[in-house]
């Protein structure tokens, strides 16, 4: 690829480059200009989306290859699958704590009307 390309210069933090050193020698990585290379590529052909927030979790190695996995199997795509993920998340919290706000409810009106009751006899 030397020769091919033009050159860019950056200053990027001393521990964004330790980083970068980090990841040379994995996946085919020679050198940091691999590492750099390979991350704007993927900078570049994720979408654009102007409106939502951008969150960028480490899933940690088994959990990552279990998603991995999963998307090779049902031909999804990660980003997909943790939306989905996300909102049945926050329905299956939300119906929780609707039912758990009911309950008590219920049982603060239960009070109310023990003490009431004990209150007028």
């Amino acid at each position: 690829m030397a020769g091919h390309s033009p050159m860019v210069s950056l200053r990027i933090p001393e521990d964004h480059l330790l980083e970068l050193e980090r990841r040379v020698g994995f996946d085919g990585m020679r050198n940091r200009s691999d590492v750099i290379r390979d991350a704007v590529r993927k900078y570049l052909s994720t979408p654009d989306f102007s409106s939502g927030t951008r969150v960028e979790v480490d899933l940690g190695p088994d959990l990552s290859a279990r998603l991995e996995d999963f998307c090779r199997i049902h031909g999804e795509q990660p980003d997909v699958v943790l939306r989905y993920a996300t909102r049945e998340h926050i329905a299956r919290a939300a119906a929780d704590g609707a039912t758990v706000d009911a309950l008590l409810k219920m049982r603060l009106e239960e009070l109310r009307n023990r003490e009431n009751g004990s209150i007028e006899e």
